[in-house]
């Protein structure tokens, strides 16, 4: 009689246990639960000062700050401009896409993220470039996949805009993760963003204030190394150069043909 005493307790004690068994599941596996971060860049920042240009990042920061996020979380990447120089600079910038999220796993296409690169200048005013919450996913066009979208139809340069001696302005890149329609696949994924500068001096004068204008002098970031100068008015008139040149060569060529037809 006490045997099956015993049972019965055990048969009306398994519930118990059952139900406490659950609910420490559920516990901890909400505990166990991925959630959503937003992440932050680093304090970078990129200095004009006059002889060239200086910066504390590299394209591998950028790439860093956007590895190995998962679906839901976000990225914003603030980094600062500052004309040090006595001159009036123009500012541009590269956003040259070297590879896409989806270009590191097969199995992470079709997903959707928010892409969104803006500029503020030193009056606070804000300039978006481009700003899409629904790039990527089975969308394509001739500029590729997803984060490629975002540079097609800009040039390899943009003008961002002018600072004085002495003016900041900031540039910001923001990238988000859609949770809802991504799976784990997207985790340990790159996205490769070269984002180099180049600055133009407007007219600077000569040391004494005085005389004529001096021909503006144009200088980039990414580089062989910090302070190399690149003149695009150069490059525009080797350009010009060569397309004179096959101007000239073709004409010539014209005018031996129509003499051989005419012998």
């Amino acid at each position: 009689m006490k045997s099956k005493v015993l049972c019965w307790h055990k048969i009306l004690c398994r519930p118990s246990l059952l139900c406490t068994a659950l609910a420490a599941l559920l516990f901890f596996g909400d505990a166990a639960t991925v959630r959503a971060e937003d992440y932050k860049g680093g304090d970078w920042g990129v200095q004009f000062t006059g002889e060239g240009m200086e910066s504390n990042f590299s394209s591998a920061d950028i790439s860093d700050a956007v590895y190995s996020l998962q679906p839901g979380d976000s990225v914003a990447i603030s980094l600062g401009l500052e004309n040090r120089s006595g001159q009036v600079s123009e500012w541009y910038m590269t956003n040259r896409v070297l590879s896409s999220l989806e270009d590191h796993s097969d199995e992470a296409r079709g997903g959707a993220y928010a892409y969104r690169l803006a500029y503020t200048g030193q009056d606070g005013q804000e300039t978006v470039f481009f700003d899409s919450a629904t790039i990527g996913g089975d969308r394509s066009s001739a500029a590729g996949l997803g984060l490629h979208e975002a540079v097609e139809g800009m040039g390899e340069y943009f003008r961002l805009g002018t600072l004085a001696p002495g003016e900041k302005g900031t540039v910001t890149l923001s990238v988000a993760l859609d949770g809802e329609t991504q799976g784990n696949d997207y985790q340990n994924t790159l996205a490769d963003l070269s984002m180099n500068f180049a600055v133009d001096t407007l007219n600077p004068t000569g040391d004494d204030g005085g005389g004529e204008p001096e021909p503006g002098k144009s200088y980039t970031t990414g580089g062989p190394k910090t302070g190399d100068s690149n003149s695009l008015a150069l490059w525009s008139c080797i350009a010009f150069g060569s397309g004179v040149l096959l101007l000239v060569l073709a004409l010539l060529g014209m005018k031996k043909g129509r003499r051989e037809e005419a012998s």
